[in-house]
């Protein structure tokens, strides 16, 4: 009886394994800190949100529509390697001495490989910003938007 119930035990965690992993929360540093969560949508898209501190003076919050452009075996033994890119937009807060209001479109492109044995992503990323900074006394474009380069690490789940 107790080998049965090992047995059975062992099968559903190992089916728990092989079931596809939905979900991704992880960290991102760069021209910004980031706390960011992704859901997958289907095998060939995946929406993400983000918290992030955009250019480390303010509060945003973005919300990226990606595709998984390409998807490669080059290391099959490790990792499986991939390029993302997606659209989506941005609101928040942005130079906290002044306070105004952050809005404008944001886009994504991801490099980086997910490891086979450990749940775990990498990846070098742009993820730009282009919009406006509205009130306050920061009126005009957010231009530490554009240069947005950053390294993710994400656990997938």
């Amino acid at each position: 009886m107790k080998k049965l119930f090992f047995t059975l035990l062992i099968s559903c965690f190992a089916l728990g394994l092989a079931r596809a992993q939905d979900n991704a929360v992880g960290l991102r540093f760069g021209g910004s800190a980031e706390l960011l969560y992704q859901r997958n949508l289907s095998t060939s898209n995946f929406v993400q949100f983000t918290l992030s501190f955009p250019n480390y003076d303010g509060l945003a919050a973005t919300g990226i529509y990606n595709w998984r452009c390409f998807q490669w075996d080059w290391t099959p033994q490790t990792c499986d390697w991939f390029l993302n890119a997606g659209v989506g937009g941005a609101l928040g807060m942005y130079n906290f001495d002044k306070a105004g209001f952050l809005l404008g479109v944001a886009g994504s492109c991801a490099f980086g490989c997910q490891f086979k044995s450990v749940p775990i992503s990498l990846s070098v990323d742009y993820r730009p910003i282009i919009g406006a900074v509205i009130g306050g006394n920061s009126k005009g474009f957010f231009t530490p938007g554009f240069w947005n380069f950053g390294i993710s690490v994400a656990y997938h789940f």
